[in-house]
């Protein structure tokens, strides 16, 4: 059960840094295209 625990806390981890990466990988990619600042979240 332990185990468990950790592997979802560790994969639950590594999904939401995967996550935060793209959207700075993303930004720069946009920003280097287009010169001008992503278009905002609503």
């Amino acid at each position: 059960m332990l185990r468990k625990l950790l592997w979802s806390g560790l994969y639950a981890g590594l999904a939401a840094g995967s996550a935060l990466a793209a959207r700075q990988a993303a930004t720069r990619i946009w920003r280097l295209a287009t010169g001008e600042a992503p278009p905002a979240k609503r």
